[in-house]
């Protein structure tokens, strides 16, 4: 296997799109279809579409979307459902992770369906507000998921970039979990299209006296105004803010926050590690302007979901170069992939969480 590594700022002006911003026209193909600004995520791998998506980010509607957990709900403190009651629990404090066994289905022939379904972002997106599931391969296995768009960059090797959310707690005792304000919605200082905006969110807990009067408190200014002492954690949850109308296919639910006063929303997928993992899409080449020809038909291929060892749902682009006469959806294990095919490693992450099928 050859392996190359392409820039984000390469691969952006390699695609001839660099000076109109249309990232999402050259990567569609690495996870699901996005149709609106705050989404700009890759397209599904598994289908090749003539004419790059200009709203969207990557062409091929192959990646995902996203999946909060059902303790993750709107009238609650979405945080307070994930905090275990292990004190000794980090990363998996928050997390929901799913069994690979329980990801994947008995049914013999699901695998099958579930693969035939439309990939292309038309037939993906029903209507502005919902996110659509997108399939992809596990290891030979069927697996489904969410799209989110590229709104969380590298920093540095495979890390990815972290803002901070502040979670409301009253007195936090040595050895015994925070007692989280009833009532209080968490509190982010950006949203997507600021300038230090990541959908993987570090939780910040500030300490608040026991006569606070929850929601009181809506932005981040105010908590540096009132000088209330604030613990910078090691957990770090997957959390995208989406427009207040967004569903789910799934019925996942929102979670309210506070944005500078104003109502934000997003599904929760619980923690999540701060680096971003590989995911496969297949082209045959670049075109004439500079954009990369998907395979139509083939999905793209990952190697991790909930529950293995460094599962992470933020995905570096990978890109596999195959040839014209590739037969789609004959590989679907990454193991096959590196060892047969030319990779070119991008600087491209979308944040695509895999949810049981």
């Amino acid at each position: 296997m050859l392996t190359r590594t392409l820039s984000r700022r390469s691969l952006i002006q390699y695609s001839g799109l660099a000076s109109a911003g249309l990232v999402s026209s050259y990567l569609l193909a690495a996870c699901g279809d996005d149709d609106d600004d705050d989404d700009d995520g890759v397209g599904q791998a598994a289908t090749a579409t003539e004419e790059p998506m200009m709203d969207e980010t990557p062409t091929e509607e192959a990646m995902m979307d996203e999946t909060p957990t059902e303790e993750m709900m709107a009238d609650e403190t979405p945080t307070e459902e994930m905090m275990t009651d292990d004190p000794t629990a980090t990363e998996e404090m928050m997390a929901e992770p799913t069994a690979t066994e329980e990801m994947m289905t008995d049914d013999p022939t699901a695998t099958e369906e579930m693969m035939a379904e439309p990939t292309a972002t038309e037939e993906m997106m029903t209507d502005d507000t919902v996110k659509m599931l997108v399939s992809g391969w596990y290891r030979g296995e069927a697996v489904e998921y969410y799209d989110f768009g590229m709104h969380t960059p590298l920093t540095d090797g495979d890390s990815v970039a972290t803002a901070p959310i502040w979670v409301l707690v009253h007195e936090m005792m040595a050895g015994e979990d925070p007692q989280f304000v009833e009532g209080q919605h968490n509190i982010v200082d950006v949203v997507p299209g600021d300038e230090g905006y990541s959908d993987l969110w570090q939780v910040m807990l500030v300490e608040v006296p026991d006569d606070y009067e929850p929601d009181s408190i809506r932005n981040a200014a105010d908590i540096n105004e009132m000088a209330y002492p604030v613990t910078e954690t090691e957990m770090y949850v997957n959390c995208p803010i989406v427009p207040e109308e967004t569903e789910l296919e799934g019925g996942e639910p929102l979670v309210q926050g506070w944005y500078q006063d104003e109502a934000v929303y997003y599904p929760d997928f619980g923690m999540n590690i701060p680096f971003a993992i590989p995911i496969w899409a297949f082209i045959t080449g670049m075109d004439a302007d500079g954009n990369p020809m998907f395979i139509e038909g083939q999905h793209n291929i990952i190697d991790a979901i909930p529950g293995d060892e460094g599962y992470s749902a933020f995905w570096r682009v990978n890109l596999v170069m195959v040839d014209a006469d590739y037969e789609p959806d004959s590989i679907r294990d990454a193991a096959d992939v590196n060892e047969m095919y030319e990779v070119t490693v991008t600087d491209l992450v979308v944040n695509c969480p895999v949810v049981a099928s």
